[in-house]
């Protein structure tokens, strides 16, 4: 069984969280296992400014692609833009992250 420290890059002493490029490190390799790609309860995983930006994007042909729920982690939601095949980073403030690097798996 593989552990969070196994797969995730080393995090220097003092820092209060992974930072996005060792989140993203950790999740590359990350299989979902039973878990859907988007939750039920998808407002449990998204915060407030997350969910406002969802509703706004959505009106510019955006989707909830999945939401990575890595343990002892925050989660990663990822929006995808079916017409111009492009996938981006919702970040927790409601930005959207285009230039993100988003491993996605076949």
């Amino acid at each position: 069984m593989r552990t969070l420290t196994s797969n995730l890059h080393h995090i220097s002493p003092g820092a209060t969280s992974p930072s996005l490029s060792e989140r993203l490190h950790y999740l590359e390799n990350d299989k979902r296992g039973v878990q859907r790609a988007v939750p039920v309860d998808v407002g449990r995983y998204l915060n407030e400014a997350q969910l406002l930006a969802l509703q706004s994007l959505e009106g510019f042909g955006w989707q909830l692609a999945f939401v990575r729920r890595p343990l002892f982690m925050e989660p990663v939601v990822v929006v995808h833009h079916p017409d111009h095949s492009q996938y981006a980073l919702l970040e927790d403030d409601g930005a959207v992250n285009q230039k993100a690097k988003i491993g996605l798996r076949a």
